[in-house]
């Protein structure tokens, strides 16, 4: 476990185990009878019992407390129980949940008394460094350094192997971000394909599979299906096609810097929910008053929502249905995080506008993987929406709408950003010469090439043909001459293969200033200009708009 992580989770546990005696004081008040005694009395006296010992069930395990849980459960059962009589009385309710009520207190007074607090038994994910890195299982030596050398400049590091590598421990070392396997024809059973899907199981190993083979029966493809692989491909396949295929399925990932909102009245579990997904990776933020969180949206844009069901002033099956009358939040996933483990009421919150239901409490390998899942899936619909088809890259009409953002934030920051326009050299020569394919491979190993150049945050479109846009945020004229200046060299270093030859493109670049320049429109028609003078200046090269 990440030594950091498991300190602030060990901050957290202490803080909860800290707090229990103000909530075990708080439910024994709540615990006592009432003076009235009549039907509507004694429904709201089992009602906020039920409540308070619901909060408690969900967290009690979730800090490392089980026993807590299994008491706090028994105590909302007894109110439910309570609350499903026919006649309700406060003395039939007192006697109902009295026990219980000291069974839980027994629980709490276990812990409290025991001076030494142990540390609490929680399964993490360990965070590390994973750059794109691709595993290539292949036997035939041939056909690994073919591949092998197509790789080069597609922004994998690749790591060949054999069949008979030691499977885990490779994975557990390397950590790759995808996985490459060549099943050999004949065979009845790819053992290695379960393997594989074993570890993604266990959550060793969460990229796309590809499956390559010679052999394209149904009997080989489905051997592929039932080991859960993204794409099977038949050769002879080309490395390039292989990229196109990740480039599909990693563009959807972006990292796990996910916008997880968190959105929990109790103070504790939400913070603790919060520490796991930013352990992960992940930017986490908390709601902890439900009215609040629609001005939320607004500001952080998350891309899933993690809500608990029960609430005060508004409970999570109503504020689902708020947020899906919001347009614009229409397809954010929301996930249920909750000590509800009732079947009929998890599926009734669901038809409100759920799109997942975890029970508390959850371990956070179990919590982290589901969360990913469902931002990935996101991410690669939204993606499809937004995006460039061939390059993955913003399509026209979006790269517009982001740069509109991009300039409203810099004009409330008061910060500087840039736009460039780039355009490949003689492209249409390109295509005559060596055929339209060739010519959209050309245009892929650019926008990798940006995309690997380019920070995160970012704004890079394809604008139509072999014409490209990116807006850098708080960046100076004179910075991002310097980066496109680097990215123009490097693509010109690129040999793109044409049958068994090889040839090299240029690039030139135009690049406008805001505030020089105003608006979004009056940006990209100066940096279009500037572009057009390093066209008629020879080419491959980068200008500056002369503002």
């Amino acid at each position: 476990m990440n030594d950091a992580l498991q300190e602030k989770l060990a901050l957290l546990r202490q803080s909860y185990r800290d707090q229990l005696p103000t909530k075990i004081s708080e439910l024994s008040a709540a615990a006592r009878p009432p003076a009235t005694d009549d039907e509507a009395t004694t429904r709201r006296y089992l009602e906020t019992l039920e409540g308070m010992a619901h909060k408690l069930a969900g967290s009690g395990a979730t800090f490392g407390f089980p026993d807590i849980t299994i008491s706090a459960r028994s105590l909302e059962l007894g109110c439910v129980d309570a609350l499903n009589q026919q006649s309700l009385s406060i003395q039939v309710a007192v006697d109902t949940v009295g026990a219980l009520v000291m069974a839980l207190q027994k629980a709490v007074d276990d812990i409290l008394v025991d001076d030494v607090t142990k540390a609490a038994d929680v399964e993490t994910a360990i965070v590390s460094d994973i750059s794109k890195k691709l595993l290539l299982i292949i036997d035939n030596d041939e056909e690994a350094k073919h591949l092998n050398g197509e790789f080069e400049n597609s922004g994998f590091a690749v790591h060949l192997v054999k069949h008979d590598v030691d499977l885990e421990r490779t994975v557990k070392k390397l950590q790759p971000s995808a996985i490459v396997i060549d099943i050999s024809a004949g065979e009845e059973k790819h053992p290695r394909l379960f393997a594989i899907d074993r570890l993604r199981k266990r959550d060793i190993f969460e990229g796309p599979l590809i499956v390559i083979s010679g052999d394209g029966d149904i009997h080989v493809r489905l051997q592929a299906a039932r080991a859960n692989a993204e794409s099977f491909m038949l050769k002879p396949v080309v490395a390039s096609e292989i990229i196109d295929v990740l480039d599909q399925h990693l563009s959807s990932e972006g990292g796990d810097d996910f916008r997880i909102l968190i959105v929990d009245d109790d103070v504790s579990t939400a913070k603790y929910t919060e520490v796991i997904l930013q352990g992960a990776g992940m930017v986490a933020e908390i709601v902890t008053d439900p009215m609040r969180v629609l001005e939320k949206l607004d500001d952080f844009g998350p891309e899933l929502i993690l809500m608990d069901l029960y609430m005060p002033e508004c409970d999570g099956q109503e504020l689902a249905i708020v947020i899906r009358q919001q347009e614009s939040f229409a397809t954010i996933p929301i996930v249920f995080l909750s000590g509800e483990d009732n079947i009929d009421k998890q599926l009734l919150a669901m038809r409100s506008g759920g799109d997942d239901f975890l029970t508390k409490p959850i371990k956070p390998q179990h919590l982290i993987s589901s969360v990913r899942s469902r931002v990935k899936r996101f991410r690669l619909l939204r993606s499809r929406m937004v995006r460039d088809s061939m390059t993955g890259l913003l399509n026209h009409t979006t790269t517009h709408e982001f740069l509109a953002n991009e300039i409203a934030r810099a004009v409330r920051g008061k910060s500087k950003l840039c736009v460039a326009s780039l355009d490949i050299d003689h492209f249409k020569s390109v295509n005559d010469t060596h055929g339209h394919g060739v010519g959209d491979k050309v245009i892929k190993s650019l926008s990798r090439l940006l995309k690997q150049r380019l920070r995160s945050n970012d704004i890079i479109g394809r604008m139509g043909g072999e014409e490209f846009a990116a807006v850098l945020s708080g960046t100076s004229i004179e910075e991002a001459e310097k980066i496109f200046n680097g990215i123009r060299q490097a693509f010109s270093d690129i040999e793109h293969p044409s049958g068994k030859q090889k040839f090299s493109v240029t690039l030139s670049c135009g690049i406008a200033e805001f505030p020089a320049r105003k608006t979004s429109v009056e940006l990209l028609e100066a940096a279009d200009k500037a572009l057009y003078t390093a066209k008629n200046s020879g080419r491959n090269l980068v200008r500056l708009d002369s503002a």
